[in-house]
């Protein structure tokens, strides 16, 4: 039997989440109420089935969500490292606050908290499986992991005309919509409101919501943009001219090569490269070279870089060679610590913390602090001025290049074992110049 409950977020460390004290939370039943609860169902653990349990009929699409960031929303290491450093930070506060999305079977079959993962059964450890997608039945709201769960024999999805001798099958408008997918990834600070994830507004507000283009129609295809993906959902079901692809393709090339899923990194870099498309202008007067490069977001319905962007960096790398070949300028590059030159122009975001400081820590966010994003169908230009030492012919190349993570991040957590987070290059453009 289910019950309906809510969960305070922030317990005992209410005081230490984002810089904030007790003392400056308001009374209970003050405005701030409904921001300081994530209001979570709860069901008896089993509840949910296990996807092994799915792969008999549906063998391929298995496949594909078994290699998916879904799969590994709560097993990923890296993943790991900051849930681990945000609940010591906090006293545990961020404990539902970020597992419920990584882990919702857990959160809702009350096996989470603790936040080590101590009381998960196998299917709550799979992160965001079929049965838990399967068996929403609506959406509450469109953050913190806002969706209704309805676990049982009905299964919907974005068709009702099949049949199943395991389960029923109903037809869901709401599988098909990009509300779908916001329950999740819009995530807000639960004290002051703050925004740490913003992917479903980015798309609200843009151009892809006002064509009626989904999540789904990116990101369950496996190619960028909107695809076809002809076949059946089942062995035994009929040929379709589309069947949703449950790789669910984003831009986590490092992650996928590191779990040895060489066709999602793959995939993803494919993504990252249809994403943006790069135009030089270089205007010289009096031996300088002024380079403005525009930035283009052509291919990605909400901004770019998106999701957890205080943990993603994406920059600019320009650089300007003689006619020789010798580089006279250099910005963007990449040292031999595998860290990007700090002084390149980045696109992400940074909080600030409680004090004013710039931070990518969410848990500690009272606010945004930089936010350099450029949204769908949007331009981003910089110019740069550049002395050229003297006459002749020079050429400029310039590469947008991505991250998963911030080189700094790792080596935060795991030191000299830290992997070497391989550099994406997005998009590259080059333009002549000639100093008279």
């Amino acid at each position: 039997m289910k019950k309906s409950y809510k969960v305070l977020v922030a317990v005992a460390g209410l005081g230490l989440l984002g810089g904030y004290t007790a003392s400056s939370l308001p009374a209970a039943g003050g405005e701030l109420d409904n921001q300081l609860v994530v209001e979570t169902q709860q069901f008896p653990p089993g509840s949910f089935q296990s996807p092994g349990s799915c792969m008999g009929c549906h063998l391929e699409i298995h496949q594909e969500w078994s290699n998916s960031m879904h799969a590994y929303a709560w097993q990923n290491r890296w993943y790991q490292d900051d849930y681990r450093l945000a609940h010591a930070e906090t006293a545990g506060a961020t404990d539902l606050l970020c597992g419920a999305c990584h882990a919702p079977i857990a959160a809702r079959t009350g096996q989470l908290p603790p936040h080590d993962g101590s009381r998960f059964d196998d299917t709550a450890r799979q992160g965001i499986s079929c049965d838990f997608c399967h068996t929403i039945s609506g959406v509450e709201r469109l953050y913190n992991m806002g969706n209704i769960s309805d676990p049982g024999p009905v299964k919907r999805g974005n068709r009702g005309d099949g049949s199943s001798p395991f389960h029923e099958v109903e037809f869901s408008p709401l599988h098909t919509s990009t509300e779908f997918c916001g329950a999740c990834h819009n995530v807000r600070h639960p004290i002051g409101d703050v925004p740490i994830i913003d992917t479903y507004d980015d798309w609200k507000e843009g151009p892809y919501a006002e064509a009626g283009i989904t999540c789904q129609n990116c990101h369950m295809t496996p190619t960028p943009g909107i695809g076809k993906n002809p076949g059946k959902s089942s062995f035994m079901g009929q040929e379709r001219d589309n069947v949703a692809f449950h790789g669910f393709v984003g831009g986590s090339s490092f992650t996928q090569r590191k779990l040895g899923n060489e066709e999602q990194a793959r995939l993803a870099e494919e993504q990252l490269r249809a994403a943006a498309q790069l135009q030089l202008e270089g205007k010289v007067a009096d031996g300088k070279l002024a380079l403005t490069v525009h930035v283009d977001n052509v291919g990605a319905g909400h901004k770019i870089p998106t999701g957890v962007t205080y943990i993603r960096k994406m920059w600019l790398e320009v650089k300007v060679l003689d006619a020789g070949g010798k580089t006279v300028f250099h910005s963007g590059y990449v040292d031999e610590a595998n860290h990007v030159d700090p002084e390149a122009v980045f696109y992400r975001l940074l909080f600030t913390d409680s004090e004013g400081n710039l931070t990518g820590k969410s848990w500690q966010a009272t606010g945004i602090g930089y936010d350099r994003r450029i949204p769908a169908k949007g331009r981003d230009s910089e110019t740069y001025a550049i002395t050229l030492p003297g006459k002749g012919d020079y050429e400029a190349q310039v590469r947008l290049m991505y991250r998963s993570f911030s080189q700094e991040s790792l080596d935060f957590h795991e030191g000299e074992k830290a992997p070497k987070v391989e550099s994406v290059e997005m998009a590259r453009a080059s333009i002549a110049i000639a100093r008279k």
